[in-house]
């Protein structure tokens, strides 16, 4: 009988005794929380395994389970790689895995593909001509970089006109990265009206790609392109680092995109061993890449296990939740586990300010019967169809928070920090001297712009800084700062261009200085945690993968979100509004043909709620999307009449 037999029977026989409750040296009673289906998921996956888990079925219990199982039968921590779309998800893998197995999991690799890739690179980049302390360009960053290069080409405001803007440049160019097509098949497919001025765009990503070598930066594109040339061209590296991971375990596997599908098949190839968990019917981010088609594809040669236990909705949700799984997903039925009163409820409503009164009312109903404000949400497809319930909920005071707008990294104030940091680290960042230089006193684009040039030209960009003789106020200050931070810890770099400088600055500038300068101050606090500027940086800029974010919870608040921003979260009480025509589905999806992923966002809008769920529906639409006939599937028809309730409001 080989350890896994000895497990599966004394698992099978019941618990574990006193004197059997470990082979050998491990411990095996936390496989008795798994239930059967998840149990044969972490104990007879093997080589490449796709574990289909279905809405609230413990995805993450799966996976730290498998971790903890594998860390049990003797794998060591460094052998095994825990790929995840936010860095909070592979912290909470991780702590759950080292409670589990008591093991010291410090050298286990584990963060987002961003992250790991920039490890990879980090360590064998140089062969690629990457110097190792490369910075990285956020989202922002490169918008910015994108309207410079752009900025050369332009050479009269008709020019201007006839290019699209730097934000759409970049988004053509990352769509382009992310699916491995070329500008023109972007541009055919998806922005014909530049079809025109196709071979200048492609002049412009040519230069941007040549700023940035020269820079010395990345941006978040090139972490997972660069690392997939890096494994396809140079196959003792890839043998090298595919040896050293006997196991890649992938989350979310359904969000991730032709690259990362290239990237994780190669980190398996020489052990085999590549265990994903993924839900087709949940795949929802196309518009950067994402394939859903990853998982049929990766199924066709694996162990394929389901886990379709709901422990998050009610009986009568989870009924409802079955009977509107997208047609072209992986087939599978939910079980529920709790039982619930009320049926989900449709909710006809005249307009969307009768829509915004029913659910501003029926809160403050839930609220009186017990609930709280944290455990309502209100989900819409699209951040402009929340606008009459935001005022309505402002007239009755219920507290509220919207789910949008920028991340604390991309907030003016931790960009300018961040970009004190990056000249420490790398000196060729001419980015981020422009953004600093600019916070001086007199210093504006053209006159950093000149600075700039003088300090990438020279061997030594920091001597010549101190060398310039530069008509400005700060500037002397800011040398002396600059000066006193070489060498010195992060919080300490950070410590002294705020007291030195950037206080009086943002006092200068913001009415909310005050707000800003706490925010600051907590930079402060983070960055004391790390040793070297360049593995703070890597941590701040590499955190989340594009487009995720991390929430705090906000107690005593009704969250309104997107479905795509809702994605992992759940509550007691959700609505599901504006479920119209060319609302939701979006016109524009259905126009284009994309009616299967508006089905699976609506999928996952529903499988949010654990006790209650409202989808309202408007009788009257005053948004205009032209002729009915593109807009014509409603979703509201698709429901099963038996399985909700019906309610109109007057």
């Amino acid at each position: 009988m080989n350890e896994r037999e000895y497990v599966e029977y004394k698992l099978n026989r019941g618990s574990f005794s006193e004197s059997e409750n470990n082979f050998g040296p491990q411990n095996f009673r936390f496989l008795e929380e798994l239930d059967d289906e998840q149990k044969e998921a972490v104990l007879n996956s093997s080589g490449r395994t796709v574990v289909i888990a279905g809405p609230g079925s413990g995805k993450t219990r799966v996976i730290t389970y498998k971790i903890a199982y594998l860390l049990q039968t003797g794998l060591r921590p460094s052998e095994i790689v825990l790929v995840t779309f936010t860095r909070a998800a592979a912290k909470e893998m991780i702590e759950r895995a080292h409670r589990v197995t008591k093991k010291d999991l410090s050298e286990m690799t584990a963060g987002t593909f961003h992250h790991v890739c920039n490890l990879i690179l980090r360590r064998y980049g140089t062969v690629l001509g990457i110097k190792p302390n490369f910075t990285i360009l956020d989202e922002s960053d490169s918008k910015d970089l994108m309207k410079i290069v752009r900025a050369r080409f332009v050479t009269s405001k008709q020019m201007s006109k006839a290019l699209p803007t730097p934000a759409e440049l970049y988004s053509i160019l990352t769509y382009s990265n992310n699916t491995l097509q070329s500008t023109y098949e972007v541009i055919t497919r998806k922005a014909k009206r530049w079809i025109n001025v196709v071979d200048l765009i492609e002049k412009i990503f040519k230069d941007y790609t040549l700023e940035k070598e020269k820079q010395n930066v990345l941006d978040y594109d090139d972490l997972l392109l660069k690392t997939l040339y890096l494994l396809e061209n140079h196959p003792d590296i890839c043998e090298r680092i595919s040896s050293k991971f006997k196991w890649v375990l992938v989350d979310e596997f359904q969000d991730t995109n032709i690259v990362q599908l290239k990237i994780v098949e190669l980190l398996s190839k020489v052990h085999g061993n590549l265990f994903v968990v993924a839900d087709d019917a949940q795949s929802i981010y196309s518009f950067r890449g994402a394939r859903f088609e990853n998982v049929k594809e990766i199924m066709k040669e694996a162990k394929v296990f389901k886990i379709q236990t709901n422990y998050r909705s009610t009986d009568k949700i989870v009924e409802l939740i079955n009977s509107l799984i997208p047609q072209s997903s992986v087939p599978k039925r939910l079980r529920a586990v709790r039982i619930g009163v009320q049926k989900p409820v449709v909710v006809n409503t005249y307009d969307h300010f009768d829509e915004a009164k029913f659910v501003a009312q029926r809160i403050v109903e839930h609220v009186n019967d017990g609930a709280s404000y944290r455990d309502i949400a209100v989900i819409y497809r699209a951040h402009s169809h929340s606008l009459e319930l935001q005022v309505e909920l402002s007239k009755r005071n219920i507290p509220f928070r919207v789910l949008s707008g920028l991340r604390f990294t991309e907030t003016a104030h931790a960009k300018d920090v961040i970009a004190f940091l990056k000249v420490l680290q790398n000196p060729y960042d001419a980015l981020s001297w422009m953004r600093v230089l600019k916070l001086l006193e007199n210093i504006g684009d053209a006159t950093a712009e000149k600075i700039v040039t003088q300090l990438l030209e020279s061997k030594s960009p920091m001597d010549k800084l101190l060398e310039l003789n530069v008509k400005s106020a700060d500037m002397q200050n800011f040398k002396e700062i600059i000066s006193s931070c070489i060498g010195k810890r992060p919080s300490e770099q950070i410590r002294r261009f705020y007291e030195g400088f950037y206080t009086s600055y943002l006092e200068t500038h913001y009415p909310d200085f005050r707000d800003r300068e706490e925010d600051v101050e907590r930079l402060i606090e983070m960055a004391e945690f790390y040793e070297t500027t360049g593995d703070f940086l890597s941590d701040i800029t590499v955190s989340e993968d594009v487009g995720r974010t991390e929430l705090n919870d906000e107690e005593g608040k009704v969250t309104l979100t997107t479905v795509h921003q809702a994605k992992g979260l759940e509550w007691k009480v959700v609505f599901v509004i504006g479920v119209n025509p060319g609302d939701f589905p979006h016109f524009l999806a259905v126009k284009e043909g994309n009616i299967d992923e508006e089905e699976r966002l609506f999928y996952v809008a529903i499988t949010r709620a654990k006790d209650y769920l409202y989808i309202t529906h408007s009788l009257f639409s005053r948004r205009d999307y032209g002729p009915l006939s593109e807009v014509q599937r409603d979703f509201v028809e698709d429901i099963p009449r038996y399985l909700v309730e019906y309610w109109r409001v007057r």
